[in-house]
């Protein structure tokens, strides 16, 4: 003949009988030994004698035995939720994080007409500390994510901090503080590579040597102030009367160098020499006043007139010096200064 007590305290699951009062009528050895308590002790008492529930969770257990009477069929009550609604104490042999065990509970009616229950406890501890193992390792990774974007944050702001003080230091070191044209060192740099390209490829290219005409007076007459606003906007003309791929610098004072590439024919450097003049000689509006400026212009060509630096920057400072001799307000190629 089957024992079908003996399989009921077999199974791992806590079982135990009780009314709406809490009266317990069954408990299985499950449950009793989980509690470190006589089975033959618990019939007839009260849940309350053997547990100190909370306010809240023996509201819940009256909530779920209710629920159960009233609809006839089971109510549920899980640890991942709630943890557990029975105060019970892990083995002591077992290390947990939890306090108390992690219950799964299902209640379902036993005699409706006496209002009774059977519970069924599920020992869930194990799973949830596998979960919350979990949570935290997800809530480290997560932290982990965060700093590493914050880190990367404060990477890539340091990253354009630097990126910005190297283009205000690479702009100091190459270009005018007054008109941001190019500066000697930019100009220096800018006609080596149009030496080194021009030589293989046998091209030419022009150096445009300009420098105002009585700028002096200007500047002892009307102050400093003035002869800064008519440097920039000099530069802003000669800007706009060139391309892009020129290079227009100023070499020093009232001085400028234009690099012009690519010159098929010297009669090219003619036509450029007089858009500029053109361009110079517009008025300049400033302070209520029209101011007018000349510039002459000194001429030489790579490589007719020189292969380096210093020989065609010579040759052009040569042919300005003629250009002046004759009256400024006019240009002159090298070749023909020497005429």
């Amino acid at each position: 003949m089957i024992n079908c007590e003996k399989i009921i305290d077999s199974i791992n699951v806590g079982i135990v009988t009780m009314d709406a009062d809490l009266k317990i009528y069954y408990a299985n050895k499950w449950f009793t030994v989980h509690n470190d308590i006589d089975a033959e002790q618990v019939i007839g008492k009260n849940i309350l004698d053997l547990f100190e529930f909370s306010p809240e969770r023996l509201k819940s257990l009256k909530r779920h035995i209710k629920a159960a009477l009233t609809l006839k069929g089971p109510s549920f009550f899980t640890a991942d939720a709630n943890h557990y609604l029975f105060p019970m104490k892990n083995s002591t042999t077992t290390k947990s994080i939890f306090e108390f065990m992690q219950q799964d509970i299902t209640i379902i009616p036993y005699c409706v007409e006496e209002k009774q229950v059977t519970v069924l406890i599920y020992d869930q501890t194990s799973l949830m500390e596998e979960k919350a193992k979990c949570n935290k390792e997800s809530e480290e990774l997560a932290n982990a994510n965060r700093i590493a974007n914050a880190t990367i944050r404060k990477l890539e702001t340091a990253k354009n901090k630097l990126m910005k003080q190297k283009e205000i230091i690479y702009k100091q070191a190459h270009y005018d503080h007054l008109t941001s044209l190019a500066n000697r060192t930019l100009l220096t740099q800018r006609m080596q590579l149009l030496i080194e390209n021009n030589q293989s490829s046998g091209k030419k290219f022009g150096v445009l040597f300009l420098d105002l005409d009585n700028f002096k007076e200007i500047n002892d007459t009307l102050g400093h102030d003035v002869g800064d606003m008519i440097l920039i906007h000099v530069a802003k003309s000669l800007l706009l009367a060139t391309r892009k791929s020129d290079t227009v610098a100023r070499f020093g004072g009232d001085e400028f160098i234009i690099l012009v590439d690519d010159i098929e024919e010297e009669k090219n450097l003619n036509h450029i020499a007089t858009k500029l003049i053109q361009a110079i000689t517009q008025p300049i509006r400033i302070r209520n006043f029209d101011l007018h400026v000349t510039t002459s212009i000194g001429i030489s060509l790579f490589p007719n007139h020189g292969v380096d630096f210093n020989q065609l920057i010579k040759n052009a400072d040569l042919a300005l010096y003629v250009a002046k001799a004759e009256g400024r307000n006019t240009y002159k190629i090298h070749h023909q200064s020497n005429k």
